[in-house]
């Protein structure tokens, strides 16, 4: 993600020193907390229980259920028995993931970022020519087959070549599973384009490649999780302890999710509650971070023609989802939480209803707006980038990010 002006800004605000003595009260300038402020301790808790951890949860879940598919996959593969219906659920099961890890780019602060996560299992495009280097190379491919694969994945192979894309090229190509018959070990990948002739490789080879590389991406998961909710499962943790992966704040040693719930408190790297506040609703890892990277960069990378392979998902044909789940991202935010785990009495919607009713109007027109635009985008995006309903998908962006500007600047100037 890109560090915009107002993410500069919101990094400086959180950089600012408590003056509070007190370790119990909350630092908001000497003063008590506002009717409005409290409110907002509210919200922050609900996004925390109700949308954050809820959502690591449901990832943690969905790329282990992955991680299983293709571990059996593998296995199957070496008896030339895997089948369509194998090939099938674990397109579905990556397809659940990904709807989860892209609800989750409204809050890619804290962990994510601290740990460079996002990056590492969310870069695209795959590097097909890097990856056709590594399967030329069998010692490599013989050293990602066994119980340390994930881990042989996560310290020897670049982030081009980590994490959902590399899995989505395993399990998909032009918007469809693959057949079957190509990823047992007396089949070959079809793949000839470009001068990349991956027709050499047997599906055996390539599922070994993606099942180490699913691991990786299953236990970056579990600290995501681990690292904003205590209360995660032990068993994921012992993952962490194992791997020797930090799950606690670089600066307080406490958890992701209680340091956002202190905000204002002494130990909270968050000074008060506006500033946590502003770092959710402007932070280049909050909600107008993702809703400027969707229309600026996302979408309008490809279509200005400035990097017309800068396209996210595109073996599975999945961007136009992608893109839409991220602004869900924001909605949740928003709304207080996923619609399976909401609270609407602790949201920026209620408390906006309370105090600035037009702003809160403003943000959720603009959200319906930008879902319906990228709605419109002819699918599949990778086909389609040069449409110009990708402009009006940008316009509708860049009005998600100036009403979320708006939302902020009230709640930092008001006395309520």
């Amino acid at each position: 993600l890109k560090l915009t002006v107002m993410a500069l800004a919101a990094i400086f605000t959180l950089g600012l020193a408590s003056c509070s003595d007190s370790k119990d009260e909350p630092n908001n300038g000497g003063t008590t907390l506002s009717e409005g402020d409290k409110l907002l301790q509210d919200v922050l808790a609900q996004n925390v229980d109700g949308n954050i951890n809820y959502t690591y949860k449901e990832l943690a879940d969905s790329t282990n259920q992955l991680y299983e598919a293709l571990q059996q996959m593998r296995a199957a593969s070496k008896t030339n028995s895997v089948t369509q219906e194998m090939v099938n659920d674990a397109c579905d099961k990556f397809l659940k993931a990904r709807s989860n890890y892209e609800q989750s780019e409204a809050f890619l602060l804290g962990a994510a970022a601290d740990f460079s996560i996002d990056p590492h299992i969310d870069s695209w495009p795959l590097d097909l020519s890097q990856l056709l280097i590594l399967f030329e190379s069998p010692k490599m491919i013989e050293n990602l087959d066994g119980e340390n694969g994930p881990e042989v994945a996560n310290n020897s192979l670049g982030q081009s070549l980590l994490g959902f894309h590399g899995i989505e090229f395993i399990l998909f190509r032009d918007g469809q599973p693959r057949k079957a018959a190509e990823l047992n070990a007396n089949g070959h990948d079809s793949y000839n384009e470009d001068n990349l002739d991956f027709t050499q490789f047997n599906g055996e080879y390539e599922l070994i490649y993606a099942t180490a590389v699913c691991g990786d991406l299953r236990n970056s998961v579990y600290r995501l999780e681990t690292s904003w909710n205590a209360e995660a499962p032990k068993s994921h943790f012992d993952i962490m302890e194992a791997l020797e992966w930090s799950t606690v704040t670089t600066t307080s040693g406490i958890s992701y999710g209680e340091n956002m719930k202190k905000a204002g408190v002494i130990g909270s790297t968050y000074t008060s509650v506006k500033n946590a506040v502003s770092a959710v609703l402007v932070g280049d890892g909050g909600a107008a971070g993702i809703s400027d990277e969707v229309g600026n960069v996302k979408i309008n990378n490809p279509f200005s023609g400035a990097d017309v392979s800068y396209i996210e998902s595109p073996y599975s044909h999945n961007s136009l989802t992608d893109f839409w789940h991220n602004i869900q991202s924001i909605k949740n935010t928003w709304m207080g939480g996923r619609p399976e785990s909401r609270n609407s009495a602790k949201s920026f919607e209620a408390y906006f209803k309370k105090y600035a009713p037009e702003i809160n109007t403003e943000v959720e027109n603009a959200l319906n707006d930008a879902q319906a635009k990228i709605n419109a985008i002819p699918a599949p995006f990778v086909l389609n980038y040069s449409s110009p309903k990708c402009r009006e998908a940008i316009e509708a962006c860049q009005n998600v990010t100036n009403a979320l500007n708006k939302a902020n600047d009230f709640i930092q100037n008001t006395n309520k």
